[in-house]
């Protein structure tokens, strides 16, 4: 294929099953196959509005406000009975830069995101969203949320990481400055097909609320923003990497490919999809809490009580690696000393309600994990013993571990009772695979052209990250590409 081919048809990294979707696939997507074509315009409107937002996470709401901020009557719609998305119930940390917090400039954020990212991604998407960092935050600030602190993560050469107070706080922060431009949050909504006229533009949304359908004109453009399709089964195992289907989901309960499919009848391309589905973070096997206590000195044993990764090295690959260990078991070891030093931070935040093992010695520990798991006591106690020994040394034979994460971080001995212990399971909190989109965050169809009134943000979109992850990057990409979406989408000329 060359450069000419490549622009006006599927991507590199495009990716569709066939030349359509097969019916088997659709009826197991929540959608019956009749209603996976766009929708004709209907006799009567239920609602007309200048713009229809359709998912209320954080790249819903921010693109809700900057167009209303816009001059736009805008709604947002919301498939479950409560205001959720995966933006909530993240770590809360968002990646910018050029802020008070954090003077990095934009090339030096680009650079790290393209090298995070393998160099394999759109650095157009990459570039956009460094060139909106700062604005973003600086909206955000107004909005009132609270970043408490700058953080350094795995494949960050600068820390990046600015800290919400909470990740629900920063999304309540939102939901308020959205509600106070006039923005109407339904519930129970359900986006299900893009409504086009003749001319081929998007119109407005059909929608089912307590089994009927209903129709919102947007008079000058919709906005998909609703999140990925981690928690739709045959989506994950069709387009998702090799055992997907065993990986927890950490995302929000709506997160079943709404969007893609929306988008998808209508012709767009889509990016990415064979990297769609991969493990991001542990996941507390009983709760599916995400639980990352080893950036503060835990160490991750298997089930049979040994290391097997290095504990400093960023959580998706990690989560890989765990994906080949014995009942695909993460089991992090830590002691009071490295639980103290989580306290009242964004991470320490998730062990709250985590499925915690106590004892007040390693051994005991051990018997505790093996009656719970199975996990090898007695090899448990001779790793942490080793383990213990190599931060002695300032040496670490086995996984060459020089720093709690990164490059940041004096290691600390496991030698502090109580000793502590979850039991964890590769979990993902979002995919990487999704619609093709511009800079503008207008929606690209499989020929390379803008789809006229579409415009897409979050996870429901493909290319930013590409085949990897930096992070904070997936809560910040919500964020800066739904304010992005609500700029342009607010700047339509046409009236539908």
């Amino acid at each position: 294929m060359d450069g000419k081919e490549e622009k006006q048809g599927v991507s590199r990294r495009g990716f569709i099953k066939g030349a359509a979707i097969g019916a088997g696939s659709l009826a197991l997507t929540g959608f019956a196959v009749k209603e996976t074509k766009a929708a004709p315009v209907p006799k009567k409107w239920n609602k007309e509005v200048d713009v229809v937002v359709v998912g209320a996470g954080g790249a819903g709401l921010f693109a809700s406000i900057e167009a209303a901020d816009g001059g736009s009557k805008t709604i947002i719609l919301e498939s479950e009975p409560v205001r959720l998305g995966s933006s909530p119930i993240s770590g809360g940390i968002v990646t910018l830069c050029e802020t008070e917090m954090q003077p990095g400039n934009r090339d030096e954020l680009f650079t790290d995101l393209m090298a995070s990212h393998r160099q394999d991604c759109d650095p157009e998407l990459v570039r956009a969203y460094v060139n909106h960092a700062a604005e973003s935050y600086k909206r955000m600030k107004e909005m009132g949320v609270q970043f408490t602190r700058v953080s350094s993560w795995s494949g960050m050469k600068k820390p990046w990481g600015h800290d919400a107070s909470s990740a629900a706080d920063l999304c309540n922060a939102l939901e308020s400055a959205a509600k106070k431009k006039k923005v109407e949050i339904l519930l129970n909504t359900r986006g299900q097909r893009l409504v086009v006229n003749p001319s081929g533009q998007v119109v407005g949304v059909e929608a089912v609320s307590k089994g009927k359908k209903i129709y919102f004109r947007a008079k000058k453009g919709v906005v998909l923003a609703t999140g990925g399709f981690t928690r739709n089964p045959v989506l994950a195992k069709n387009f998702g990497s090799p055992g997907a289907e065993k990986i927890f989901p950490l995302t929000g309960i709506g997160s079943r490919g709404d969007g893609l499919i929306m988008g998808w009848a209508l012709g767009s391309d889509m990016t990415y999809m064979n990297v769609g589905v991969g493990p991001t973070a542990p996941a507390e096997k009983e709760t599916g809490k995400t639980i990352i206590a080893f950036y503060a000195g835990a160490i991750i044993v298997n089930k049979n009580g040994k290391r097997f990764y290095r504990e400093s090295e960023i959580y998706s690959d990690i989560c890989w690696a765990g994906l080949k260990q014995p009942d695909i078991l993460i089991v992090q070891v830590f002691d009071a000393k490295i639980k103290k030093a989580l306290e009242g931070t964004p991470l320490g935040n998730l062990l709250k309600g985590a499925k915690e093992y106590q004892a007040d010695t390693i051994k005991n520990l051990g018997a505790a994990l093996a009656k719970a798991a199975g996990v090898n006591a007695d090899a448990l106690a001779e790793t942490v013993g080793k383990y213990n020994g190599y931060v002695d040394a300032g040496s670490d034979p086995e996984f060459g571990r020089t720093n709690l994460v990164g490059t940041s971080g004096k290691l600390v001995k496991i030698e502090t009772a109580p000793f502590y212990a979850i039991i964890s399971v590769p979990g993902t909190t979002h995919y990487n695979g999704g619609l093709r989109i511009n800079t503008k965050m207008q929606v690209i169809n499989v020929f390379g052209e803008v789809i006229p009134g579409l415009y897409a943000a979050g996870e429901v979109t493909g290319g930013f990250h590409g085949a990897g992850y930096m992070s904070g990057s997936a809560l910040g990409m919500a964020l800066i590409y739904g304010r992005i979406a609500g700029i342009n989408v607010a700047k339509e000329k046409r009236t539908g």
